[in-house]
């Protein structure tokens, strides 16, 4: 093999390292008008991580079962804010004004890809949410990208949302 041959696949492969992993978005606002298959990406590429502490600032990025995805996920964001996280990874939701909706979160399996995540779900009976599990994973230090799945009556995808802490690593 030629040495420009051999030189170019070293180049190649450098990209697809843990540099090009650094590469993706960082922030919270990159991620607004990724599409459903960019979003699907960076999920597979995620790591479980460990949860942040305290409050993260949240927004809807694409809800698969409305008319107008984004849209809909625009006017989603101007409702939700975030969670705030204890230590234990319990957290409570975060609204104009005042915080509700309470739930916990444990490790297990996505059911997007069978690989780890963390699994947010709430108590049953919890107002809007109770029919809810969320997969989470870090995609960029202090940057998680979550999918949003209906529990019964079958699973099925709702959608994708973000959550970034205020201060990122």
């Amino acid at each position: 093999m030629s040495r420009t041959f051999l030189t170019v696949v070293a180049l190649l492969g450098m990209t697809t390292g843990p540099l090009a992993a650094q590469t993706g978005p960082t922030h919270i606002d990159n991620l607004r008008r990724m599409s459903l298959c960019e979003l699907d990406r960076l999920f597979e590429g995620g790591a479980v991580g460990a949860l942040p502490t305290g409050f993260v600032r949240g927004r809807v990025l694409y809800m698969a079962d409305a008319r107008f995805p984004y849209a809909r996920a625009s006017i989603a964001s101007s409702a939700w804010k975030g969670k705030h996280f204890d230590e234990k990874g319990d957290f409570v939701n975060q609204w104009p004004g005042f915080q509700a909706l309470h739930g916990g979160s444990e490790t297990g399996v996505s059911w997007h890809d069978g690989k780890p995540c963390h699994v947010l779900s709430y108590p049953a009976g919890t107002p809007l949410f109770g029919n809810t599990r969320d997969e989470v994973r870090e995609i960029a230090p202090g940057l998680y990208l979550a999918r949003l799945y209906s529990t019964c009556p079958c699973p099925r995808f709702r959608g994708y949302f973000a959550i970034q802490t205020c201060c990122p690593r």
